[in-house]
């Protein structure tokens, strides 16, 4: 087996036997087996979007099957394990901790588990039953890399969200759904340039800094209006105005905006 993957199994084995003593081998799926978690053809996406690989897991062998030990390897070799008791209810630790090797090697283990993995079919394989001797060859590596593009547009996205909007409090406070959005040049590299107002605001009340709250655009997107969503990568200089419920259009400065409550 694929030396990386070896200490990954043995992270977590020595983490459930440290901090889940009452729990036996024969209380695991497989007897303790670990699982790579690629559901969906994961191994590209955590790579390119979240720096990491897929979840290998440890699961409870009863009806609900839930976590026992979760680790995460991250492309710098850093570690993070979950520890999960009471069947997989509740999380009991968390650990933090590096493996020796650095990124150019944990890379070609992500190439490995791909090729191993989503290109030979399996998913939330057992890892002693995928082939993980095998040598990554420069052209199998230089592949993998070059579908980093295809993960370009999550990634700005993914970036956006964490941004900071300037959002008006009749939308935070009274339930006003985004009636107007605008974007501007950014003040900082944490800034969107996105601000938003309900719609029935005057000059007066959005001069008022005490009516301005700043918080971040995916916090806008999920809990405040979904709505806005599907526009927020417009670029610097776009407004819109909504026309209906749930649609917005570039604003032509020649329509009244919809105003309504979510």
């Amino acid at each position: 087996m694929n030396v990386i993957l070896n200490e990954i199994k043995s992270i977590m084995e020595q983490s459930k036997e440290q901090y889940l003593p009452q729990v036996k081998s024969g209380d695991l799926e497989e007897n303790g087996a670990v699982y790579f978690m690629n559901s969906k053809n994961g191994t590209e996406f955590e790579w390119f979007v979240n720096d990491k690989l897929p979840p290998f897991m440890m699961f409870y062998d009863d009806e609900a099957k839930m976590g026992a030990v979760k680790l995460l390897l991250y492309r710098d070799g850093a570690v993070q394990v979950f520890v999960y008791d009471n069947a997989g209810k509740n999380m009991c630790k968390e650990v933090r901790t590096y493996i020796e090797w650095g990124e150019e090697e944990v890379l070609d283990l992500a190439v490995l588990l791909r090729y191993q993995a989503e290109d030979s079919g399996k998913w939330d394989a057992n890892i002693d039953g995928l082939c993980t001797d095998t040598l990554i060859s420069t052209e199998m590596r230089n592949d993998f890399l070059n579908h980093e593009s295809r993960y370009d547009e999550i990634k700005k996205i993914r970036r956006l969200m964490s941004q900071s909007a300037l959002v008006s409090r009749r939308i935070v406070e009274e339930g006003w759904k985004v009636g107007f959005m605008y974007r501007c040049e950014p003040s900082n590299p944490e800034d969107s340039g996105w601000a938003f107002l309900a719609g029935n605001e005057d000059d007066q009340y959005n001069s008022d800094v005490k009516n301005i709250v700043v918080m971040p655009l995916g916090k806008v997107c999920h809990e405040l209006d979904r709505d806005v969503y599907q526009y927020i990568t417009a670029p610097v200089g776009a407004e819109f105005i909504r026309i209906s419920e749930t649609a917005f259009e570039v604003d032509k400065k020649n329509k009244a905006i919809f105003l309504t409550k979510r």
